[in-house]
């Protein structure tokens, strides 16, 4: 019964190490060169090894068999544990991401001025880029007040962009206007 304690807790330690150093536990199964599906994937292996050793020492202990028993009965946990244990981490591993954000993205967004943009000067606006409120340095071919609405032409740099107002009838739209 000592050895199947030792196997589950060498199983605990894999699985709790996988979760801390990924990375590195990982390392050791890419040298088995074939898409395993996640079969081979150092938390499915601690989960089996964890399930087999304590479920090997469960079955011994419960029943008062001898070691057959309890290596049968660690393998029937093993795999269903294992088997849980691949499912999840083939779904982890096919979860749909969104693309990489970018700067470019921020062209066509609306945004509000915030300090005033002279005629081919610059001033600040702010608009809303990745769910935050950001504000960045603006340029416009003319000059922009504070509160006019406006959409980004072009980004020039990281925290910088080219700016046009949007036009509604009898001038600028403000931040009064916003009420709409």
């Amino acid at each position: 019964m000592t050895a199947f304690i030792v196997i589950g807790a060498l199983g605990l330690l894999l699985v709790v190490g996988s979760l801390l150093l990924d990375d590195l536990i990982e390392g050791l199964f890419e040298s088995i060169d074939f898409d395993s599906g996640g079969v081979l994937s150092g938390p499915v292996i601690g989960a089996f090894l964890t399930s087999f050793g304590f479920g090997g020492a469960l079955t011994m202990s419960a029943t008062g068999a001898g070691v057959g028993l309890g290596i049968a009965g660690g393998l029937v946990a093993g795999l269903v544990i294992g088997a849980i244990a691949t499912l999840i981490v083939r779904s982890v591993m096919r979860m749909p991401t969104d693309r990489t954000p970018r700067t470019t993205d921020l062209v066509g967004a609306e945004a509000t001025v915030l300090t005033p943009i002279p005629a081919g000067g610059l001033g600040e606006v702010t608009t809303r880029y990745l769910g935050q409120l950001t504000k960045l340095s603006a340029r416009s071919e003319r000059a922009v007040p504070v509160g006019t609405r406006v959409v980004v032409t072009a980004v020039t740099s990281s925290t910088s962009v080219v700016v046009t107002p949007l036009e509604v009838e009898g001038g600028f739209p403000s931040l009064e206007d916003r009420s709409e």
